[in-house]
C-alpha cells in the first residue's frame, strides 16, 4: 500500500520562492527522503533569524523515520517483520508501537480497505521499489492467488503496550499508507516545539499547515491526476492536512494498461476505478490513511467509508478524470477555471 501521492502542489505565486526580506517569501528548505522531495516552508517573521537549525532538525527527524519505518531496509520495521515471520513477538519503540496501534484501528474502521499488512502483495507487484519510477510486469493470476492464501492483514497483529505479536506467520507490514502522514505530523510538532508559529510541510505533495503565511492562510492547489493543471485551490487552517492517494506518479504501464501502486487488499490487485482521492483532516496520519481507504472503496462506497472514518472533506477523481466531492469539500474548494468534470457532491460528476 505504498503511496507516492504527489498530487497536491503549492500554488505557483502563493509560495513563490525568493529572498526573505521584510514581507518577502517564506524561508524554504528542500531535501530528499522517504522516496520523495520534502519542502519545509517557514513564514518570514521579523524577530527570527534564518531558521537553519529548524530545517536541520526536521531533516534529521524525517531521515530517522525513513530508515526505521521502511520495511525493505535495515530499520526497526524490517526487524519487526523478520520476527513476525519467524513467529516471534517484538518489543518496538514507543513511536512504532503507537503508530501500529492507530493503524490497526483505522484499518478496522475502513473494513480492511486500508491495510498495512499487505507488504508481500506490494512486493509481488514490484512496488517495493523506492521513489516514483517503477519498472515491473503484472504477476500471474496463480501468483496472486497463492499470495492471497498467506497471512496478509494487519488484523492478525496485536499491540500490547510495546509488545507486538501476530497470530500467524507474518503479516509483512508496510506502513506506506500512513508513515508519510506520521512524518509530516512529526515535522510540524517539532517546529512548533521549537517556537515556529507559521510553517508548511510538503512531503511529495502531501501537506500540513501551521499558522498562516503572513496575513493569509496557507493555500495549496490540488492537481488533476489525468491532465495538466489543477482542479482547484484550498486554504488550510492551522494544523490541517491535505493528503492525496492516487496513481498519477507511482504506476507502471504493461501492454497499454496502467497499473497503479495502491492495491485492493481483498483482490491483491491495483485499484483501477479511481485516479485519486484528496482528504482534508486534522492530522497527516488520518488524511493519509483515509485517502488510501477511499481510493480502494470506489464509486459506491467511498462516501460511507469517509463518514465511518470521521472525514467529511473529500475530493474524488475517477479513472476517466471526472471529479466528485463531499459537500464539505465543495464549500472549501475554489475551482480553477471551467472545471467541466466537477460534481456537486450529490451524484455523478459530469
Amino acid at each position: 500500500m505504498r503511496k507516492l501521492s504527489a498530487v497536491i502542489a503549492a500554488i505557483a505565486g502563493a509560495l513563490t520562492l525568493g529572498s526573505c526580506e521584510r514581507g518577502g517569501a517564506p524561508w524554504e528548505h528542500v531535501f530528499e527522503t522517504m522516496g520523495t522531495e520534502v519542502r519545509v516552508l517557514i513564514a518570514y517573521e521579523e524577530t527570527r533569524r534564518r531558521p537553519d537549525d529548524h530545517f536541520t532538525a526536521v531533516e534529521a527527524r524525517l531521515g530517522e523515520i525513513a530508515v526505521d519505518f521502511y520495511p525493505w531496509a535495515d530499520g526497526e520495521l524490517a526487524a519487526l517483520n523478520e520476527n513476525l515471520a519467524a513467529g516471534r513477538s517484538f518489543r518496538a519503540s514507543a513511536d512504532l508501537a503507537s503508530l501500529l496501534s492507530r493503524a490497526i484501528t483505522l484499518s478496522a474502521e475502513s473494513d480492511g480497505r486500508f491495510d498495512p499488512g499487505i507488504g508481500r502483495l506490494v512486493a509481488l507487484w514490484g512496488f517495493d521499489q523506492a521513489g516514483p519510477g517503477v519498472e515491473a510486469t503484472p504477476p500471474t493470476d496463480e501468483a496472486i492467488a497463492d499470495a492471497l492464501e498467506q497471512c496478509n492483514s494487519i488484523r492478525h497483529v496485536t499491540v500490547r503496550s510495546r509488545e507486538i505479536s501476530s497470530d500467524c506467520r507474518g503479516p509483512f507490514i508496510d506502513l506506506g499508507g500512513i508513515a508519510r502522514g506520521f512524518a509530516v505530523d512529526q515535522a510540524l510538532t517539532l517546529l512548533r516545539r521549537q517556537g515556529v508559529a507559521n510553517a508548511l510541510v510538503d512531503a511529495g505533495g502531501d501537506v500540513r499547515a501551521l499558522g498562516r503565511r503572513g496575513r493569509q492562510a496557507w493555500r495549496v492547489g490540488i492537481e488533476h491526476p489525468r491532465r495538466d493543471g489543477i482542479v482547484g485551490v484550498v486554504e488550510l487552517a492551522t494544523g490541517e492536512a491535505a493528503f492525496t492517494s492516487g496513481d498519477a506518479k507511482r504506476h507502471f504501464v504493461h501492454d497499454g494498461e496502467r497499473f497503479g501502486h495502491v492495491l485492493d487488499p481483498s483482490t491483491a490487485r491495483p485499484v483501477r476505478h479511481t485516479a485519486s482521492v484528496t482528504v482534508l483532516a486534522g492530522s497527516g496520519e488520518l488524511a493519509d490513511a483515509v485517502s488510501t481507504a477511499l481510493l480502494v472503496a470506489g464509486p459506491d462506497r467511498w462516501r460511507e467509508v469517509a463518514e465511518r472514518m470521521g472525514t467529511r472533506t473529500v475530493l474524488r477523481v475517477d479513472a476517466a478524470g471526472w471529479t466528485d466531492m463531499t459537500p464539505g469539500m465543495e464549500g472549501r474548494l475554489q475551482l480553477a477555471g471551467p472545471e467541466a468534470g466537477s460534481g456537486n457532491g450529490d451524484g455523478d460528476a459530469r
